[in-house]
């Protein structure tokens, strides 16, 4: 009986805890189906909002009724258009003025440096000595070559020796003997005389030989010095005296100040308004802080079609050196103050 009993008991707590187990999984889905799911608009298309938008590099603003959308929907060709900051930007013309010649020199030759003539400031002449490299051994081979290209001993030995015998020769044949011993010593004086010839022109080849290799080693020792290839100011002097340099390692920069460079990239809608010649107002930024006129030295003729500008060079004069280099400018007046050609044949015509 009591075994009945159990089995009964058994069967009933099964049957109690699977119905349980269906009712409670059956109301979580109906819940979860009831539940409402949160979806963004994107131009009329509906995609879940844990999606991410087709485009990750652009973060868009949420446009509203009241930016200019009725019915609240978002308006991406709006918003993807370019900060009004870097409008501003493009349409400002900047440049920095710069000198119109500078140079970072470098030594033509490997050596080391002995001497350095001048210091950082300084002005210099085209032509002046800026560094002296080790030049003892070259030195010594151009004294060499001068020797050699002095000496003159050898063609005077070999021009007297083709005079004598010329003479000898001559005086042969005026003899006009008719014996066989007389032909014999013409043709021996002839062949004397055009062996002296052969060595007198062979000591004026050697001569020229030695005069070339005194301006080659002449030319070897201009090269272990730096100079001045036009006047200016020592910017920066880049090595000390016995350090070894070679052809890319850079010595001197050198700038001329007396004319500052502006190159600007110019929006096309500009192009036309800026000539050769003309004038045109830029306003110099710290530590410059005035207005300045600039010269227009060229203009591109061509546009650049990615950049929508075109390429224009200024030029600032400053041989009073009142003003330094490397501050930026922007262009304030682009109208030309020169008349064109055409503007004087209709002033002409009228």
């Amino acid at each position: 009986m009591n075994r009945i009993l159990i089995s009964l008991a058994v069967v009933l707590g099964g049957s109690y805890i699977g119905s349980t187990f269906v009712n409670g999984h059956s109301s979580t889905d109906e819940q979860d189906r009831s539940r409402p799911v949160a979806v963004r608009t994107y131009d009329n298309e509906t995609k879940p909002a844990d999606q991410p938008p087709e485009s990750p590099a652009i973060s868009p603003r949420t446009v509203g009724p009241a930016a200019g959308t009725p019915s609240g929907k978002r308006d991406y060709r709006r918003e993807l258009q370019y900060d009004s900051s870097i409008l501003d930007i493009r349409s400002q013309l900047h440049g920095i003025a710069r000198p119109a010649r500078n140079a970072v020199m470098s030594s033509l030759v490997a050596g080391r440096i002995m001497t350095i003539h001048i210091e950082e400031g300084a002005r210099v002449a085209a032509g002046d000595k800026l560094v002296s490299l080790d030049d003892r051994l070259v030195q010594a081979q151009v004294e060499a070559a001068q020797v050699e290209a002095n000496r003159v001993a050898t063609i005077q030995r070999a021009e007297l020796a083709f005079k004598q015998a010329e003479r000898r020769l001559s005086r042969l044949q005026q003899a006009g003997l008719k014996t066989a011993s007389a032909g014999f010593e013409i043709e021996e004086a002839r062949s004397l005389m055009e062996q002296a010839a052969a060595e007198r022109d062979a000591a004026k080849e050697a001569r020229s030989i030695s005069e070339a290799n005194l301006k080659l080693a002449e030319e070897q020792l201009r090269r272990n010095s730096l100079y001045a290839p036009f006047e200016g100011v020592i910017v920066q002097v880049h090595q000390k005296a016995g350090y070894g340099v070679d052809p890319s390692v850079p010595l001197i920069t050198i700038a001329n100040l007396s004319i500052l460079e502006v190159e600007m990239y110019v929006p096309t809608d500009r192009f036309g308004s800026l000539q050769v010649g003309s004038q045109v107002k830029i306003q110099a930024a710290a530590p410059v802080d005035q207005e300045l006129t600039a010269s227009v030295r060229s203009v591109s003729p061509v546009i650049d079609s990615a950049s929508n500008t075109f390429r224009c060079v200024l030029m600032i004069d400053n041989h009073e050196s009142k003003l330094p280099a490397g501050f930026s400018v922007v262009l304030t007046d682009a109208k030309s103050e020169t008349t064109s050609p055409l503007a004087e044949k209709e002033k002409l015509r009228q």
